[in-house]
């Protein structure tokens, strides 16, 4: 695991629903109120006055607390639904972050290089299986190493024959460093995040067979540091749901 976890949860009382959390929360809106509120990746709603401020469909690095005493508000899910939850009023502790989110680039090819920029680390993606709980992004925490004044651009590049789809993907994993580096400095390891939009990969797939649901296995590969080829980082399962 990377340095800065994606999640770090603590319970502020034993035996009590009370917690301290620090994580990822995606932002959606109240269709019926307008009141923006978060969806944690604990599964947690969350809401706050601060909140208000923060744009929908973005993803912010949030440290926030709740107890019993902040009490809940109601929030209706979905554009359709009438199903109402109650979101814990939190407190929000610190200066939010905002997340970095790029779509999967598809009719593309990785920039080529004879000394292409190589990651020092990638986790594993932190996604949920619905579409809609996090707007169908996947989350991916990465270490790279660069000196002060440069940073990481990096882009995701689906590798796949449009015209004889099966129920396998994968997608490339591109590093570029940017910037110019300050003169003398060192290099260091530095880490980020950055949220990744496949709703383009699911409408594909998704009008490419007859059964009610497909499991699309997504292998991501990147290029790490001490290696010159290409590295697997795992096979995912994104299910389809096809009409």
């Amino acid at each position: 695991m990377i340095g800065v976890t994606l999640l770090l949860t603590s319970c502020l009382d034993e035996g009590s629903r009370n917690y301290d959390e620090t994580s990822v929360v995606y932002m959606s809106t109240d269709i019926t109120t307008g009141r923006v509120y978060g969806r944690t990746l604990t599964s947690k709603i969350i809401t706050s006055a601060n909140m208000q401020l923060m744009l929908p469909g973005t993803f912010q690095f949030l440290r926030y607390s709740w107890t019993e005493e902040y009490g809940t508000t109601p929030i209706t899910l979905g554009t359709t639904s009438t199903v109402v939850i109650q979101a814990d009023n939190v407190a929000i502790v610190g200066e939010p972050m905002e997340i970095g989110r790029v779509s999967l680039r598809m009719n593309q090819t990785p920039p080529q290089t004879e000394t292409p920029d190589k990651f020092v680390a990638i986790d594993s993606p932190v996604y949920a299986e619905d579409k809609i709980y996090l707007g169908d992004h996947w989350l991916f925490q990465y270490a790279y190493e660069a000196k002060k004044g440069e940073d990481a651009d990096v882009n995701f590049y689906y590798e796949g024959n449009e015209g004889a789809l099966g129920n396998e993907a994968t997608i490339i994993i591109d590093l570029t460093i940017t910037g110019e580096p300050e003169a003398g400095s060192s290099t260091t390891a530095k880490t980020d995040i950055v949220a990744l939009n496949m709703s383009q990969l699911r409408s594909l797939y998704e009008s490419s067979g007859t059964t009610d649901t497909k499991e699309l296995k997504v292998t991501f590969k990147y290029y790490r540091k001490g290696g010159d080829q290409l590295v697997s980082l795992g096979t995912y399962t994104m299910k389809i749901n096809q009409d």
